[in-house]
């Protein structure tokens, strides 16, 4: 796995940053509408002049570099292909002018593949912060059907560019100093390669974790429209998660979501846990089945690295396989959420690998 963000250089250093709850935000030099310079999070070695697609393609570097060194184990006749999450302005109705950024994002990925893990089709996934749900169902049906060896899955993401700072403040979402309905900017990168357990033993690949299950849903509004948030889209990603456990015994024991200061956010995730992991508990009780442990604990990524956009799973997911492979804090399970802008929403269930 591979990671690069406001606050670290790689995998270890996003855990161990989460974990000693550091904050790095500091004044953008973007101004808001009431002249206060806007609060972001900025990966500081990057020149400030840097913005857009073009700072997108430094991210990326600083994240897909790290992943050479073990794809050069899966080098040869192994099959690759690479998913890419994408923010949500480069989906179908972009303009043309993000068509064309779009396109040399996935370009530039692209001849990265040729260079360093031999030839891998890119596919670009622009469903925001759930895009690597919607990716890894994909990947893992492809990887466990056997049609490619590896797959590549994770996203990108920035705010410092002006057209989207421009469009925050015209949705009045950007913090000023008063607004606190609002979120903080971030920036970002970060990739899991994905194969069968045995392809990565072959291969001396250490697993770091495993993909349990994958929960995809759709909320009927949006942030942005004024229909009023059901929590329904989150629900249903959650309990597609979670509902395919065997063992009438388990738990989940550790919740990571994306909730920042939008309201929007907070009233979904506050609708949508009681429905997902209380099945029956609606229902006077009558069919109730625990689905989590007593006192969940529950953290949100943008507490500490800002709003990631379409960074925001696969570095949950990082953070999440850190923590398996060190113990702290303790948990054995995962389930790492996220909503985007539009109507998409996503879960991803993971679990410790077993040792050896």
């Amino acid at each position: 796995m591979g990671a690069f963000n406001g606050l670290a250089f790689d995998a270890h250093q996003t855990w161990a940053f989460w974990r000693a709850e550091a904050v790095g935000v500091t004044e953008s030099p973007f101004r808001c509408p009431n002249g206060t310079r806007a609060t972001m999070l900025s990966a500081r070695t990057l020149p400030p002049r840097l913005c857009g697609a073009e700072r997108m393609v430094a991210l990326l570097d600083g994240a897909l570099g790290q992943l050479e060194a073990p794809l050069a184990r899966l080098r040869g006749d192994a099959r690759l292909r690479l998913w890419l999450g994408l923010p949500e302005r480069y989906g179908p109705e972009a303009s043309k002018a993000r068509a064309v950024e779009r396109r040399h994002l996935e370009d530039h990925v692209e001849r990265w593949c040729e260079r360093s893990a031999a030839s891998a089709p890119v596919i670009g996934v622009p469903r925001g912060a759930a895009s690597l749900a919607f990716a890894l169902a994909e990947a893992c049906a492809d990887v466990a059907s056997g049609q490619v060896d590896a797959a590549i899955v994770g996203g990108v993401d920035t705010y410092h560019a002006p057209d989207v700072m421009d469009e925050l403040m015209a949705q009045s979402r950007l913090f000023d100093g008063k607004n606190m309905d609002s979120l903080i900017p971030g920036e970002g990168a970060a990739f899991l390669v994905i194969t069968r357990p045995r392809m990565a033993t072959r291969a001396g690949l250490p697993r770091l974790a495993l993909v349990d299950a994958v929960g995809l849903g759709q909320e009927p509004g949006s942030l942005l429209s004024e229909a009023p948030c059901t929590g329904m889209g989150l629900t249903q990603a959650i309990r597609a998660a979670t509902g395919g456990q065997r063992d009438p015994n388990w738990r989940l024991e550790w919740l990571l979501g994306d909730v920042n200061n939008e309201s929007y956010r907070s009233t979904e995730l506050q609708l949508a846990l009681p429905r997902a992991l209380a099945p029956g508990g609606m229902d006077a009780g009558k069919g109730y089945r625990p689905i989590a442990v007593d006192d969940l604990p529950v953290d949100f990524l943008p507490l500490r690295f800002c709003d990631l956009g379409a960074a925001t799973l696969p570095t949950a997911a990082i953070i999440a396989s850190q923590t398996f492979l060190r113990g702290v804090p303790r948990a054995t399970n995962c389930l790492c959420v996220s909503s985007s802008q539009g109507p998409d929403r996503g879960a991803v269930l993971l679990r410790a690998a077993p040792p050896g």
